[in-house]
């Protein structure tokens, strides 16, 4: 390529690359809409409510479930004090660490579960069955003791035994068996 075309293409090159960036940028802050969708109105409609009505989405997700107002408040509770208490070692349908919590209170009656978090190897120590069954099968790992309040304990069982609690992750749309 001679000198002269070199100077005339590349200015148009960096002049069409600036372009292409500035679009990009104001397309992803929103400014600028995307590229036309095929996607009719109606289903980008049902995908959105679908997505807001995802344990992602605590707020709507909560009122698509016609709770009471107490019980939604205790589950969006129990979802927070699950996040921050338990699903470094537990998840609602998958053994993580810990067994999975789903049905926990078809399994055990509320006072036990509110000793076993409070202290569970004292509920271990005391010899009760079921508590020494769980630490045996869970290679001797000591749950840790929390300091959380009777109701604490109530709202993360509250949430952990929710409808939505047992559902995929939001993007998934497989179905959870929840034994």
């Amino acid at each position: 390529m001679s000198r002269n075309a070199l100077t005339l293409v590349f200015p148009a090159a960096v002049a069409l690359l600036v372009c292409s960036l500035v679009v990009l940028f104001l397309t992803a802050t929103g400014l600028e809409p995307g590229p036309a969708s095929d996607e009719p109105l109606a289903a980008a409609t049902a995908d959105s409510v679908r997505r807001a009505t995802t344990p992602g989405n605590d707020s709507l997700y909560l009122a698509s479930l016609n709770l009471s107002a107490a019980d939604a408040e205790a589950i969006a509770a129990g979802d927070a004090l699950f996040k921050s208490n338990c699903a470094q070692c537990h998840a609602v349908n998958d053994v993580v660490v810990g067994p999975a919590l789903a049905g926990i209170d078809k399994r055990r009656p509320m006072p036990w579960l509110i000793k076993w978090v409070k202290n569970s190897s004292k509920v271990v120590a005391s010899g009760d069955e079921y508590a020494v069954k769980l630490f045996n099968q869970y290679q001797k790992q000591q749950m840790p003791s929390f300091s959380l309040t009777d109701q604490e304990i109530e709202r993360i069982v509250k949430y952990v035994s929710s409808p939505g609690s047992c559902l995929p992750p939001r993007g998934t749309d497989d179905a959870v068996a929840v034994n």
